[in-house]
């Protein structure tokens, strides 16, 4: 209850600090007994994104992944590219000149040589743009971590306010995984207090 108590916390703190992020809706999602405080390295899967007109093409989306990544996570990212280059040379197989689905399927066989976590986004664009951010553990496909944010139905379309979106997530993943590593030191804390206070006690008995 306690955990769940600090993210709601944590939503409404992000909503007030910052008058900006009025405009969107932001949900976290951590999964119930799983972490990310362990992840060091992030790798960018293959986005479910389909371009409308008007709209950032999906190799400049890519490059906003990309790129955001680079500048505000805190770990490694490892691009799509670098992983489908690196199965190319290992097996042959070339997940760009496959279907999605047996290329997603390749892809989460082999990523765990790249990354310790994948993220997958997703792009639906109807009145109002969603944003999707699915964070995997590399190796099992376990869901980690889910990000979800809602553009107001009035924001542009535009390379500008993906970029935004997407740095969100890079920010909220930080922070997500900074949380976590900070309850799990207060929780050894707690249970190496509680070591001492029985080996204390249990030296008291035996001077008896």
């Amino acid at each position: 209850m306690k955990k769940w108590v600090q993210w709601i916390l944590a939503a409404v703190f992000m909503v007030v600090s910052c008058p900006s992020a009025l405009a969107y809706v932001e949900t976290v999602k951590p999964q119930e007994g799983q972490t990310i405080a362990d992840v060091e390295t992030l790798a960018l899967a293959a986005p479910f994104y389909t371009p409308k007109e008007g709209v950032p093409t999906l190799d400049e989306y890519i490059q906003i992944l990309n790129t955001s990544g680079a500048k505000i996570l805190k770990g490694n990212l490892v691009t799509y590219d670098v992983v489908a280059q690196g199965i190319r040379q290992k097996t042959g197989k070339d997940l760009y000149a496959m279907d999605r689905r047996p290329a997603k399927a390749i892809y989460e066989q082999n990523v765990m040589d790249y990354a310790d976590a994948y993220v997958v986004s997703t792009v639906t664009m109807s009145r109002r743009t969603v944003f999707f951010f699915d964070v995997f553990r590399a190796g099992t496909n376990e869901l980690l971590y889910s990000y979800e944010i809602i553009m107001e139905s009035d924001d542009p379309n535009d390379v500008k306010n993906y970029t935004e979106m997407v740095g969100k997530f890079y920010k909220n993943f930080n922070w997500s995984a900074e949380s976590q590593k900070k309850d799990r030191k207060e929780a050894a804390k707690a249970e190496q207090k509680e070591r001492e206070k029985a080996e204390r006690k249990a030296q008291r008995e035996k001077e008896k």
